[in-house]
This record gives C-alpha cells, structure tokens and sequence, in this order.
C-alpha cells in the first residue's frame, strides 16, 4: 500500500504529531461552544423565573394572606394612619343657632361702645371665629352708610356649649363726634344688621340710635368676637 504522506524530507513521526495535535485543538472548539439560547446559571446568584415573553400580564404582587373576620382590629404602629376615619369637628355657628342681643351702650367722650353677645340657642355646641358683619339699617332694611370696618385684634375660635355666649365689641363716633357736620350727616337708624362670622344669613338688632351717614365717614368699627 502506497504511503498517502508527502514525499518531503520531513521525518514520519513529525508529521503524525502534528496532526494528532491538530485533531485534539479541533475537538476542544467544539465542546467550548455556548449554546447562547439556553440560560446559565452562576454560582451565587438569583435565578430568573420563567417567562413567557408574548404574556402582557401586568405584574402582580404575591397574594396577601386571607384576613381573619373574627380576629381584632390591631392598633396602628407609628407613622401608620388610622383604619377608622377621625371624628368631625365641631360645626361654626350658624345664623339660625345663635340669639343675637346687646348690653348697654357705653358713651364717652366722642365715641359710644356697645358689646354685640352671640349666644348659642341650640342643643349642641358650635364655633364662631373671626369678626361679625355689621352696619346700620335705616328705614324698610335699607343699609345706612358706610360698613363697620374691623379692629385690628386677633381673631381666635370660640366654641359655645348650649346656652354659653360670645362677645364682639363694636365701637362707633357719638353722634357727630369730630367729623365735620357737613360730612358726618347725622341720620337715625333703626337698628344693625348683623352677619355672625363666616356666615351668609344676617339678623336684624333693634336699636334706634342716630349715626353719620356720610360716604367718606368709616366711624364704626367692630372686633373679633371673644368668650
């Protein structure tokens, strides 16, 4: 049988080591290949789960466990709100809770004080914050003049139990006091309309008195109301 080796000088053995050599690099590139569509594992890691990459299934948490009907409510740690809602706080007064009356007036020199009391006439408690709405009505509930301006006290919340009162000091000129006579107009009224704070309903005081009427003339002032 004829020799298939070439017929150079190269030694026989030679050659057969080359190519066993050769044979061996062959079979190791083959088994190092990775298959990139089969997922590896690396030691230490988390392990993906499976998914399916055609399901647009939005992500869900895990279940919670089923709740106990039978079991108490269990207090709220810190920084946890409460599962039950808070109590509602106490309404503001309105116009129809309140009996609206005045003590004496109290004129001085050039000026008459007169204290507006709000009492709460109904069976459960209720608020008044900030400075009534007052001004003088003149004859068929028309307005006359200017709107008591406020003080420039501070007003604070007062809550009235059934039957207890609050207080708003209003203050205006006595009579012409020292305007100009000319500006003042002196007119009567027949009493205030009053607005309770914060509402919209207004009740009529009678209180026939006389007062300056006058467009340029903010005389009568009113504060916030007190306990």
């Amino acid at each position: 049988m004829g020799s298939m080796l070439p017929s150079s000088g190269v030694p026989r053995a030679l050659l057969y080591t080359v190519t066993a050599a050769a044979s061996i690099a062959v079979l190791a590139g083959c088994t190092g290949v990775i298959n990139a569509s089969a997922p590896q594992t690396l030691p230490g890691s988390a392990q993906p789960a499976d998914v399916d990459p055609t399901d647009d299934t939005p992500a869900q948490d895990a279940p919670a466990a089923p709740e106990t009907p039978s079991a108490p409510e269990q207090p709220a740690g810190p920084g946890v709100a409460p599962s039950r809602p808070p109590k509602p706080g106490i309404a503001a007064c309105a116009t129809q809770q309140l009996k609206i009356t005045m003590k004496a007036p109290d004129a001085g020199a050039g000026s008459v004080n007169v204290a507006l009391v709000f009492a709460n006439a109904s069976k459960v408690p209720c608020t008044l914050s900030g400075y009534p709405g007052v001004s003088y009505v003149a004859e068929k509930g028309v307005q006359s003049g200017n709107a008591a301006e406020r003080s420039a006290e501070r007003a604070t919340t007062v809550t009235l139990k059934p039957g207890a009162a609050a207080v708003a000091q209003l203050r205006d000129a006595n009579g012409v006091g020292g305007y100009d006579p000319k500006e003042c107009l002196l007119v009567p009224a027949q009493g205030l309309r009053i607005y309770p704070p914060n509402q919209k309903v207004a009740a009529f005081l009678p209180w026939k008195t006389t007062h300056c009427s006058g467009t340029t003339i903010h005389s009568l002032t009113v504060g916030p109301v007190q306990s």
